[in-house]
């Protein structure tokens, strides 16, 4: 076969498929920053939080033969709530307020609390938050009694209040409130008379006593 020949086949001839390469992992997503409570907490406060959490986790451990990974603690919890556990997070959040106020309820009861709500959803999935798999884990594993909801004085997490009138009496509404009425977001009702609130002519920002 002439030389013209050979070349024109290779010519003619299709080319290999091209060889897949691997695709290098792509690195994981950026987790989102989280927000600051703007409380500066006591490095000594968050070290025996940190040792309660360690110190219900083992407790629980031993009780029930099962390990866990250990959750994370954050001092991110807004409002009024005490705590909560973000289930799909493994996390725990604490208000660091109503954590610096009542330091001791936090370490005895607060941890476990929210801590059993992670430890229900691991062993049983979705179920009611404060129902009977979690009870028996604040009474068996804990030795606590199973509240729902705390008691603690809240006072220092409202803000100022504005005051208000109906017909029939005086009323005081939060600062959040208090901003849609004047942007006129809003218009409340008293539950007596029926009639709108208005703001008193005496109104200035209070706080509780």
């Amino acid at each position: 076969m002439s030389l013209f020949k050979r070349l024109s086949e290779r010519l003619r001839a299709p080319e290999p498929e091209p060889v897949a390469q691997p695709q290098a992992p792509k690195p994981p997503a950026a987790q989102p920053r989280r927000r600051s409570s703007g409380v500066s907490l006591d490095p000594q406060l968050m070290a025996r939080c940190e040792a309660a959490l360690s110190q219900r986790l083992e407790q629980a451990e031993k009780a029930l033969q099962q390990s866990w990974p250990r959750p994370q603690l954050s001092y991110t919890q807004r409002g009024k709530a005490a705590g909560t556990a973000h289930l799909q997070r493994w996390e725990i959040r604490l208000n660091p307020v109503l954590l610096v106020e009542n330091q001791a309820l936090f370490l005895h009861e607060v941890i476990a609390h929210e801590l059993a709500h992670l430890l229900v959803f691991a062993r049983h999935g979705r179920v009611a938050p404060h129902g009977r798999a979690w009870q028996a884990m604040m009474r068996q594993v804990f030795g606590l009694a199973p509240r729902v909801t705390h008691q603690l004085d809240i006072s220092s997490l409202q803000g100022p209040l504005f005051a208000y009138q109906c017909a029939c009496q005086e009323h005081r509404l939060s600062l959040r409130r208090h901003n849609k009425v004047q942007r006129g977001q809003s218009r409340y009702l008293c539950r007596h008379c029926g009639q709108p609130l208005t703001e008193a002519s005496h109104s200035s920002p209070a706080t509780n006593a």
